[in-house]
């Protein structure tokens, strides 16, 4: 039995998609003797087997008799989140059913007003109040004073006032990692271990929401504290390999040089990355985060127009992206970049500068690009501005997912106000790009040539050449439909646009190259089996190139499975 189960919408069961703000109040529950337990999807089931996945939810409360279920509630999770609430207010009348988290903090007042199955909303960090709700919820007297709680007295919804931010994070207790089932620690050397190093972001990009439940209040752990939860994840996991997570780790200069002071200090070598703007990086700090061991960084650029930088409110320097790219590389460190595409405001001028911009870092071979259609959050300015012209999505961001929607659409249907995620601002332009996705991941995939091709194309209009992708590709894209983040093997394999340019002077370099990235995609390979081919790019020299004229052909004998690619030169 436990006193409290918290539900988390972890879908590997691996520590690194834990929600961390859970466990740290689970931590601060079980130091008072309150008894928690935390249950991730993971462990509940199978979401594509929706049904089975909430009877599975059931039978695991049924084994733990909990008087309190509390739920992690995300943006791409939280229908489901309500539905399993209310099958287990059904099931279990006097079981306390409470929401924490960004979604239903933003939609507080809206969740409590629609769905009676939910008894409390808690607003703001948990950390404080969590105790005093908890632990009143199970003597069986309800403390309503709690700040950050929003809860319904008859047919009224009550909302009190948010609770003050935690300004010393390093306050806050070591977490018990106990808490979760023993697999979620296994360390290797791709396992990454998440540490919570901070919170908030002082910027107000107009498409994000993390504003408005942290009042853009920015604050870090101590160096000292950070490096101490390193320390503790290595000595009793193994870990090396760590995500320092934050919205924007690099704010403030001088707490990251001392951080990373430290780290250079530890009695093992750390490698670790983080999440930055390009406009709080620069090459004294990329020197002092390289030295202590980053190894990644992801930066979310979001558009290359610098019209549309104004208009979200992200105000970067576009000219910045390239050179500081470049010198990460240089320093040996990976960049993710991000962009945003879809947005309302959106003209074939702006995308043609984003591919540009695309086009630009991947010539670096060394920045990996995500490209996400724009998605209306809850307490963002955007969706505040269309708000009232939204309509059903037609197609599902990767931002919000689209598991169970179809399962839990009556929900959706009567409750809008809950789930803006799932609906859109449609314009002719968002639907011009509905294989955006596919065409960036195609050309991350066949860069050298896509880069060649670009080039034929006016720098200024780089959207023609998407249109003619789509042309080239017309029956086979409607019939795969639009891939979040990357090209599935049948595209690769059946990929038209190359052979538009037949009559190129270099075409025999455009096919070869096709033709050896084909083979390494190929559904042999794809089901483990090993293919041996003669290609005429080195597959390890080609992957350097910036641009195809610059790969040299070199007639090899390759193998291919899905885990290695071995080469012999051919003898000449």
């Amino acid at each position: 039995m436990s006193d409290v189960v918290f539900i988390t919408p972890n879908m590997t069961g691996t520590i690194r998609d834990e929600v961390i703000g859970t466990l740290q109040i689970a931590t601060i529950l079980q130091k008072q003797g309150i008894s928690c337990k935390l249950i991730s999807f993971h462990q509940i089931g199978d979401l594509t087997v929706f049904d089975s996945f909430l009877q599975n939810a059931l039978e695991h409360l049924e084994k733990l008799q909990p008087k309190i279920v509390s739920f992690y509630t995300r943006s791409d999770v939280y229908h489901i989140e309500l539905r399993m609430a209310q099958q287990i207010k059904e099931k279990w009348p006097e079981v306390y059913v409470v929401l924490g988290g960004p979604q239903s903090d933003i939609t507080a007042r809206e969740t409590v007003e629609s769905l009676s199955y939910i008894d409390f909303v808690c607003r703001g960090e948990g950390e404080t109040t969590a105790y005093p709700l908890f632990s009143s919820l199970i003597k069986g007297c309800p403390d309503r004073t709690v700040p950050g709680l929003v809860y319904r007295t008859g047919e009224t919804v009550m909302e009190n006032p948010r609770p003050v931010l935690i300004e010393d994070l390093d306050s806050l207790p070591l977490i018990d990692y106990s808490l979760l089932p023993e697999t979620a620690y296994i360390a290797s050397s791709e396992e990454v271990f998440p540490v919570d190093v901070g919170r908030g972001c002082p910027f107000g990009c107009t498409f994000c929401s993390t504003k408005s439940f942290w009042g853009r209040k920015f604050r870090l752990k101590s160096p000292e504290r950070i490096c101490q939860e390193i320390q503790i994840a290595h000595d009793r996991f193994g870990y090396t390999r760590f995500n320092l997570t934050h919205d924007m780790f690099t704010f403030h200069k001088n707490m990251v040089y001392n951080t990373c002071q430290l780290l250079r200090k530890m009695d093992f070598p750390v490698h670790w990355g983080c999440s930055a703007r390009l406009d709080c990086i620069d090459r004294k700090l990329i020197d002092e985060m390289a030295a202590s061991g980053m190894v990644g960084i992801y930066i979310g650029i979001e558009t290359g127009s610098p019209r549309m930088q104004k208009l979200i409110s992200k105000h970067l320097k576009l000219e910045d992206a390239v050179k500081k790219a470049a010198y990460l590389k240089e320093k040996g460190i990976q960049t993710t970049a991000s962009f945003i595409y879809g947005f309302p405001e959106e003209t074939e001028e702006d995308i043609s500068q984003t591919l540009s911009l695309i086009a630009q870092l991947l010539k670096l071979r060394s920045v990996k690009i995500q490209t996400h259609l724009c998605a209306f959050f809850a307490g963002t300015a955007l969706l505040e501005t269309y708000r009232q012209e939204m309509q059903p999505v037609q197609r599902y961001s990767d931002q919000t997912g689209e598991f169970a929607v179809a399962e839990c659409q009556e929900l959706i249907v009567q409750n809008p106000a809950l789930f803006p995620q799932l609906q859109e601002y449609r314009t002719a332009m968002r639907e011009r790009l509905r294989y955006f996705e596919v065409f960036v991941a195609m050309w991350k995939i066949y860069q050298p040539v896509y880069q060649y091709i670009s080039e034929k194309y006016d720098q200024l209009h780089l959207i023609q050449m998407y249109y003619d992708f789509v042309k080239a590709n017309e029956t086979l894209l409607e019939e795969i439909g639009n891939t979040h983040g990357f090209a599935p093997a049948r595209m690769i394999q059946e990929d038209q646009f190359p052979a538009c340019f037949e009559k190129d002077e270099n075409y025999d370099l455009i096919r070869d190259y096709c033709w050896m990235i084909a083979a390494q995609h190929s559904a042999a390979v794809q089901q483990g089996e090993t293919v041996t081919d003669i290609i005429c790019f080195s597959p390890s020299e080609a992957k350097k190139q910036e641009t195809l004229s610059q790969c040299p052909r070199t007639p090899t004998i390759v193998n291919i499975n899905k885990n290695k690619i071995s080469e012999i030169p051919l003898p000449l």
